[in-house]
């Protein structure tokens, strides 16, 4: 019993604090390819429906401008 307390700030152990961001990384890039994989197989449709809605509010766009102008 004694001066024997725990600092509560983040950067007292560089290694903590090395090792907890290094997992946290590795933690997103697994995240992120477990998520690209499991998407693969309905990338074309996702891009292919962002392709056609694209398309559409630019012509949308397009006719409201031209209405506009007279």
């Amino acid at each position: 019993m004694g001066d024997d307390k725990k600092s509560d700030s983040p950067m007292s152990n560089p290694i903590a604090w090395v090792f907890r961001a290094s997992v946290l990384l590795l933690g997103a890039v697994v995240a992120l390819n477990l998520a690209v994989a499991w998407l693969r197989p309905l990338l074309p449709w996702l891009m292919g429906g962002i392709a056609i809605a694209s398309t559409i509010w630019i012509a949308v766009a397009i006719i409201k401008w031209r209405r506009s102008k007279f």
